[in-house]
């Protein structure tokens, strides 16, 4: 095994790819679970979100060598869009797997977690259902259609996770001058 590498970008992507198998596994255990509406639409929110956070680790993994600041803007000016995500990520040369991604989740964001906020997208007072923002049965409601999403979220992490094994250096100082950079960096994007 390889010893990892100390950088300030590298342990943003390792962070949000952590991430995205958290979000991925809380899912995986909860989806079934589901006996109303809004939990399952706060499980698939654990998807999306899991969608969101390994992008952005394949995005930081394309930009390794770009000046950290400028590659962490870039994520947060995408904020929670996975489409923009999507599109700045190019870790893979192949993109289908970022297409397939955008394509299907473009329309969704993480703010229908709150069940407001996912029953007046879904199923919104006073108007038919067809005329709804986003159609519950084809999506969410649709199994096939949540499970396709959860497989490319598979794809794109085990894509990735080859990137993230190995070994910490057993050097000391250059453990505490990476902590000092990170905490550095963390400063800098806070003001």
């Amino acid at each position: 095994m390889e010893v990892k590498p100390l950088s300030v970008l590298y342990s943003i992507a390792e962070h949000y790819h952590r991430d995205a198998f958290d979000f991925a596994s809380r899912f995986d255990v909860l989806w079934e679970d589901q006996t109303h509406k809004t939990g399952r639409i706060k499980s698939f929110v654990d998807l999306l979100m899991g969608c969101e956070c390994v992008l952005k680790s394949h995005i930081i993994l394309g930009r390794l060598s770009d000046d950290p600041k400028d590659v962490y803007s870039l994520i947060r000016k995408a904020s929670h869009q996975i489409e923009p995500l999507a599109k700045a990520a190019c870790y893979l040369e192949d993109r289908s797997s970022y297409e397939a991604i955008a394509q299907r989740l473009h329309e969704f964001s993480v703010f229908i977690r709150y069940s407001l906020d996912a029953y007046e997208t879904f199923f919104p007072s006073y108007i038919e259902r067809c005329e709804a923002k986003l159609n519950y049965s084809q999506t969410i409601g649709n199994n096939s259609w949540v499970i396709e999403v959860r497989t490319i979220l598979g794809t794109l992490l085990d894509s990735s996770n080859d990137r993230f094994s190995g070994f910490v250096t057993d050097d000391i100082g250059a453990i505490v001058e990476h902590e000092k950079q990170m905490k550095e960096f963390m400063e800098l994007i806070r003001k």
